[in-house]
């Protein structure tokens, strides 16, 4: 049943309860879609706001005062003035290209920070080699029998000096990561003495397996640029943040940066609406293309607001008023006829009639 319109919204289409049960499916059908189009939930993911996403990341960088930057292309490293800038990658899911490990060690040799954060795939030694860096990730699950947070596949870290990276940090916890072979490179958080590697795969310390202290974060100076280099990707995750002093640990990585680029390049995929949004802010065409299409569809359905507001002129007051009429003259008409409408009413009203009086006399 249509329910009788009040004069505040007369102007407004009437809905039948179906009309308006499909219309609000409608609604929460595009909200569900926009959001899903706009999340993600792969892990590491800056998109995914789940506990294996890295979502929170962007809001401690945002934090420590940086600029926040999602990375989809190698070519947004900077090659000059990168000192003011940390890039971080987390475990990589395809391998670099000689041209992007020429791009990533020109921006390391400019000045700029390099986070590589891996634990068994082979991409971050690959990129830790191709940049310079000496630090290597061993790839073999550490576990630790008496300092872990749940069980041994937590250890807890501890910082092997004191650095700005380990600034109020006691404890860094990892989560089924692994050790960094140091070399040259200056280890910055360290396992306890009670740690082992698992060679073989059964989560137990047997046969040759030895309890030592071993690096779980290391950093090393290239050119005029660093690199770090940690042993658990999961560290950066959302539920991790909060295990430890994780939280502090990452936002003194990222600190004293203007710039803070997360490196997704080639890493999980950007949800469609997120890649869009990077797209137009990074292409200054783009942005003046969207501003043109938004400005005409916002000047297009102006005009289209017209025809309800006739419409329903026409069904409810049962004619319209003489066409000669000035534009005081409708308005005098239009408030005798309709004493219960209010002045903005009345006004709306009038103009809708105003401009519909060019259509008609071509239509005459």
């Amino acid at each position: 049943m249509v329910s009788e319109p009040s004069p505040d919204d007369s102007w407004l289409p009437s809905l039948t309860l179906p009309q308006l049960l499909l219309a609000t499916y409608t609604a929460l059908t595009v909200i569900a879609l926009v959001y899903a189009a706009s999340t993600s939930s792969a892990a590491f993911g800056a998109y995914n706001s789940q506990w294996d996403g890295a979502g929170e990341l962007r809001t401690v960088a945002a934090d420590a005062g940086a600029n926040v930057t999602v990375g989809t292309n190698v070519s947004q490293y900077p090659t000059s003035d990168a000192d003011g800038t940390v890039a971080v990658v987390l475990s990589p899911a395809e391998p670099y290209s000689s041209s992007e490990r020429a791009r990533i060690a020109e921006f390391v040799r400019s000045g700029g920070t390099l986070v590589v954060a891996e634990d068994y795939r082979p991409e971050g030694n690959s990129l830790l080699a191709a940049v310079g860096a000496d630090a290597r990730f061993d790839g073999r699950p550490v576990y630790d029998n008496r300092n872990y947070y749940r069980n041994s596949s937590l250890p807890e870290a501890t910082p092997a000096g004191d650095y700005p990276e380990t600034a109020g940090v006691d404890t860094v916890v990892l989560n089924y990561g692994t050790t960094v072979r140091a070399g040259n490179a200056t280890p910055l958080v360290n396992t306890s003495e009670y740690a082992y590697l698992d060679t073989n795969g059964n989560a137990n310390l047997d046969g040759a397996e030895q309890l030592a202290s071993r690096p779980v974060v290391t950093s090393e100076l290239v050119g005029d640029g660093r690199v770090i280099a940690v042993s658990d990707p999961s560290l950066f995750v959302n539920a991790m943040l909060e295990r430890g002093d994780n939280r502090r640990f990452v936002r003194n990585i990222v600190a004293d940066h203007d710039t803070v680029l997360l490196d997704y390049s080639h890493a999980s995929s950007i949800p469609p609406v997120a890649a869009a949004v990077l797209a137009v802010q990074r292409s200054d065409a783009l942005l003046l293309f969207c501003g043109v299409v938004l400005v005409g569809a916002l000047l297009a359905y102006d005009r289209r607001l017209d025809e309800p507001i006739r419409d329903r002129f026409r069904e409810y007051s049962g004619r319209e008023p003489d066409p000669h009429l000035s534009r005081d003259g409708v308005e005098k008409y239009l408030s005798g006829r309709h004493p219960d409408w209010e002045s903005a009413q009345v006004k709306r009203v009038t103009e809708a009639v105003i401009k519909q009086r060019p259509d008609r006399q071509r239509n005459d």
